[in-house]
């Protein structure tokens, strides 16, 4: 992928967004960032931002035109929006253990599977529509698409079926969308990313003990490295990538999503 090309990182306004959005910023690309935050408190960093609430089509498809007038090609997406709307004081159990009373939390359910999942088709169709524009050669390749699963898609805790049954399609996606995108000179690549050291995790503890090596969570910047190497390997298709330092989980924790 050439620098004056441009990249829409979804998300990317903290965690493995930011990271990712500094790391193709850094090596030349232009850089598009959709995010949930408000626009105002954006507009000083380097990237072109736009408000943009992955669960909005219209809004999702307003964005990319955006990016379309801005003059430069897109050439890559980089989906990282999501949230793990799960905690202490909203368990992510479906009947609750303690009194066998259904839990209250249905909306927090279809919320999170609106925004990573159905938020994912609204991100994907559109970026690959744009990015299947710039009608290279068929040798050629017209751009990328990275998504972001979890850990918790393969190994979920109890507690997390919403989270990881979001994740896990994903991964469910990754094949046959790359198979489509592959007439559109479009490679689709998943990472799957273990624990991180981002906001998703503010409030829970650092759980390190399940990391083999290196023994810590991850730094954001490693979630931005590989996946500009995914953009750059043009041999990387339809691949799910762990990235997690060999961390396997736990049947329950204290983090996050559960009690």
């Amino acid at each position: 992928m050439t620098s004056s090309t441009a990249v829409v990182v979804t998300g990317g306004s903290s965690g493995l967004g930011a990271a990712a959005a500094r790391r193709f910023h850094d090596a030349g690309h232009v850089v598009h960032v959709f995010d949930y935050a408000d626009a105002s408190e954006q507009e000083a960093g380097p990237y072109f931002y736009h408000q943009v609430d992955v669960r909005d089509d219209a809004r999702v498809r307003e964005a990319f035109n955006a990016v379309a007038g801005s003059g430069v090609a897109l050439g890559g997406v980089v989906h990282c929006a999501g949230i793990a709307s799960f905690g202490p004081n909203n368990p992510g159990h479906l009947v609750d253990v303690d009194n066998q009373q259904v839990h209250d939390n249905f909306s927090t359910i279809e919320n999170t599977i609106q925004t990573n999942l159905i938020g994912s088709f609204s991100v994907v169709r559109h970026g690959g529509e744009l990015i299947s524009r710039r009608g290279l050669h068929p040798a050629e390749e017209n751009g990328f698409i990275i998504m972001t699963s979890s850990g918790a898609a393969l190994e979920g805790k109890a507690g997390q079926t919403a989270y990881s049954a979001s994740k896990a399609a994903i991964i469910g996606m990754t094949l046959p969308l790359a198979r489509e995108f592959s007439t559109l000179g479009i490679r689709v690549v998943t990472i799957a990313p273990g624990l991180f050291d981002t906001p998703i995790l503010n409030d829970t503890p650092k759980i390190e003990r399940n990391v083999p090596f290196p023994h810590r969570i991850g730094d954001p910047d490693e979630f931005g490295k590989l996946a500009l190497h995914i953009s750059e390997n043009k041999y990387l298709n339809a691949d799910v990538i762990r990235l997690d330092g060999g961390t396997r989980s736990e049947f329950v924790s204290t983090a996050p999503f559960v009690r």
